[in-house]
């Protein structure tokens, strides 16, 4: 008779247990996100510093497009709004997203400019 008290007492608590290690392993799974890498942004990077850069667009981590300049040792996150940025973009879009045609977009673009009036 004691037993079964014992047993009815122990299947509930042992059911809670159970359910309560499922559901803490799924807590942490879902609690682990990614964040924005840029916090702060800047609107210009010297042309001859870069030696890298990665266009991450928005996402369900971040909804916002981040470009991430690597200059040798430092990193810095170029603002996308930027005329520097839009360039940046712009490349990496006519690129096709194609990781060996980078260095080309690393180069500034010759502007035309209008002859002198006489």
């Amino acid at each position: 008779m004691a037993f079964r008290s014992v047993q009815g007492t122990l299947t509930p608590l042992l059911l809670i247990f159970c359910l309560n290690i499922l559901t803490d392993k799924k807590t942490e799974a879902v609690s682990i996100r990614e964040k924005c890498l840029c916090i702060s942004e800047t609107d210009t990077v010297l042309w001859r510093r870069m030696m890298d850069f990665n266009v991450i667009d928005s996402g369900p981590h971040c909804n916002k497009v981040q470009i991430i300049i690597n200059m040798g040792s430092k990193s810095v996150c170029l603002a996308p709004d930027s005329k520097q940025g839009k360039m940046m973009q712009k490349c990496w879009k006519r690129i096709n997203f194609n990781e060996r045609k980078k260095k080309g977009c690393m180069k500034p673009e010759k502007v035309k400019r209008r002859p002198k009036k006489p």
